[in-house]
């Protein structure tokens, strides 16, 4: 039943950010931060997220670095928008549940990653979320070849991740280290 819930919450973050963009940020941070805080391993989770969404975020920089993506709206801090950073922790929520099976099938995972993830970026680009720097066609191929990379890479990354927090964090829980004595 949990995979389910977390699948829904990420659905529900993907169209509040992509039709509304930075408008209700709020309720998606709520979400993201009571999944972590209902996950049975708290630490590992919030591990997993933090570490797998600065994958993302970074992969996405530099394909707006490089123009592949265009954002409306100057002045901004990282090349891609706020909206855009907190759907890549609520992605990053998924792995380790809506998407675990994946992380044991890395094929699957990259055919998957390279189908979705790149059928994400053009549906935001169809509801004008974001604006392709490239021909269409180009930005497609790319973006299918990025997508069937890091989509193993991902899971790969989030398994050393849980592996090295579970090693630091003992019981995996919100205590402190008096109340672990």
């Amino acid at each position: 039943m949990f995979k389910l819930i977390n699948f829904i919450g990420f659905q529900a973050s993907w169209w509040l950010l992509i039709l509304y963009q930075n408008q209700y940020w709020w309720v998606v941070v709520a979400l993201i931060i009571a999944h972590i805080l209902f996950v049975g391993e708290s630490l590992t989770e919030f591990a997993v997220v933090l570490v797998t969404a600065l994958a993302g975020i970074i992969t996405d920089s530099l394909l707006a670095l490089f123009g592949v993506y265009i954002f409306s709206g100057s002045g901004q801090f990282l090349p891609i928008p706020f909206w855009l950073i907190l759907l890549w922790f609520a992605f990053a929520s998924t792995l380790r549940h809506s998407l675990a099976y994946l992380s044991k099938h890395y094929r699957l995972a990259a055919g998957l990653g390279a189908v979705g993830g790149t059928l994400s970026y053009v549906a935001g680009m169809k509801l004008q979320a974001v604006t392709f720097g490239l021909a269409f066609y180009p930005t497609v191929l790319l973006l299918a070849c990025i997508w069937a990379c890091l989509m193993p890479v991902i899971f790969l990354l989030s398994q050393r991740v849980e592996a090295v927090a579970k090693r630091v964090n003992g019981s995996d829980t919100f205590q402190t280290t008096k109340e672990k004595l």
